[in-house]
């Protein structure tokens, strides 16, 4: 299992893996979700985090592709945001000073018992419920 953060999807969404090597590295974890040698797990929010991205960085319609290609990754689990997680992640912004989003990332990682989060976000290297591996 693997906690994945937004800017996972974006390098393997917006960048040219052949020149960009953290984009390469979130295509090849993508794929490992899709063959399932791995299962991946975020937030029902990333899926807003990237389409809103991808809309205003390449445009509506791309931003719509990429949204549903998303949901449909084989292996891969979407978790909704409840009270739990919303309550977790306060506490979390209040210890740590994570903005809000990256609040509800950590928290909705430890929702599902994953302390592995791939992220580009150093945000996350401050709080010790969860280990972030870079890209």
């Amino acid at each position: 299992m693997v906690y994945l953060d937004s800017n996972v999807f974006l390098y393997a969404i917006l960048h040219d893996g052949s020149s960009n090597p953290k984009s390469r590295r979130a295509a090849d974890i993508l794929r490992g979700v899709e063959d399932g040698k791995v299962r991946g797990f975020s937030s029902l929010l990333t899926w807003d985090e990237v389409v809103w991205v991808v809309w205003r960085l390449s445009g509506y319609e791309y931003a719509l592709k990429a949204g549903a290609s998303m949901l449909r990754i084989p292996n891969m689990v979407f978790v909704g945001v409840d009270e739990r997680v919303i309550l977790r992640a306060q506490d979390l912004v209040e210890r740590h000073r994570l903005r809000p989003r990256d609040a509800i990332h950590v928290s909705t990682a430890m929702l599902v018992g994953e302390r592995e989060l791939v992220s580009d976000d150093a945000d996350f290297d401050g709080v010790r419920d969860v280990e972030r591996t870079p890209l």
